[in-house]
């Protein structure tokens, strides 16, 4: 091989070598209930520790950015992620947006807009939203009709510049809780800004379908919380019983497949509830996390 031609060779595979290594770098983020009650935790804390371990994102909770305001302002906020490599990927969680009464439904709004005011302020495109339990006397038609309804709502209130994604909850006593049935309404809804949440916990415990995640539209995945489950009989964890991923019984193997299948190309983040992991001190379980996510990505994807 000519000296050339030799150049010509490394330069090619050194540029395959980096767009290859940028296509397959999914990035992390960390839900703030993995640290929730471990002693010192606060919004603040969260966030340094977050870039200290190279976490890419958080996903900010509604009561943490609650506390934080007592003290703080939303410009205050948007200061720290402007000076900082890490930032706001979504809020967690606008509670039970369907099967509200009256009262309900102006909380909702309530809710709804504080979230776009925070979100206006700090760069934040999404909001999480789940649905409501122990919804009695109602069919999977009435449900899903009515979640339909509110979403479209939901959606012509935030505007195009905010996602909505919905993440349905692994029980039994809630009125969405399995991957398809959740695909249909978002499907049905036919918004741009309204996808859904695959969470690997809730994937498992209601027993939603891989060939239903396979047929989805990756577009419409719009976030990826990860964890683990004990081997206990399905649908009978609460969410005390997440585990860090590869702990537990989760098919990762198969979830994370079907997702890199459908071209899903967003963010994973870790979410737990663990009472032992609380025990931790804020560092160590923000650091955890951060080595546990990471090697999931490593390996997955």
């Amino acid at each position: 091989m000519t000296a050339p031609s030799r150049c010509m060779f490394l330069s090619t595979f050194c540029a395959l070598s980096s767009a290859k290594g940028m296509n397959i770098k999914m990035k992390i983020g960390f839900n703030e209930a993995t640290a929730l009650e471990c002693k010192g935790q606060s919004l603040i804390a969260d966030l340094e520790a977050c870039e200290k371990y190279g976490f890419d994102y958080i996903e900010i909770r509604f009561d943490c950015i609650k506390d934080y305001l007592k003290e703080h302002t939303l410009e205050e906020l948007a200061d720290w992620f402007k000076n900082h490599r890490l930032k706001p990927w979504a809020y967690n969680t606008l509670l039970f947006f369907n099967q509200r009464d009256e009262a309900g439904k102006r909380e909702i709004d309530e809710e709804t807009e504080f979230i776009m005011e925070v979100s206006k302020a700090i760069g934040m495109k999404m909001l999480i939203t789940v649905p409501a339990f122990d919804v009695k006397d109602k069919s999977v038609s009435e449900i899903k009709e009515e979640a339909v309804e509110r979403l479209r709502y939901l959606s012509d209130k935030v505007g195009e510049d905010i996602k909505i994604s919905l993440e349905f909850c692994g029980a039994p006593n809630c009125s969405i809780n399995q991957f398809g049935t959740a695909y249909d309404i978002v499907k049905t809804v036919d918004r741009s800004n309204v996808g859904i949440t695959v969470d690997t916990f809730h994937f498992h415990e209601m027993c939603s379908k891989l060939e239903d995640l396979k047929a989805a539209d990756g577009n419409k995945i719009f976030a990826y919380h990860l964890n683990d489950c004990e081997d206990l009989p399905l649908g009978s964890c609460g969410d005390d019983k997440r585990l860090w991923p590869g702990e537990g019984v989760v098919d990762h193997e198969g979830i994370a497949s079907a997702l890199k299948e459908i071209g899903f190309d967003g963010v994973c983040t870790i979410e737990e509830f663990r009472p032992e992991y609380y025990e931790m001190s804020h560092d160590e379980n923000v650091k955890k996390a951060a080595e546990v996510t990471r090697e999931f990505v490593n390996k997955y994807f």
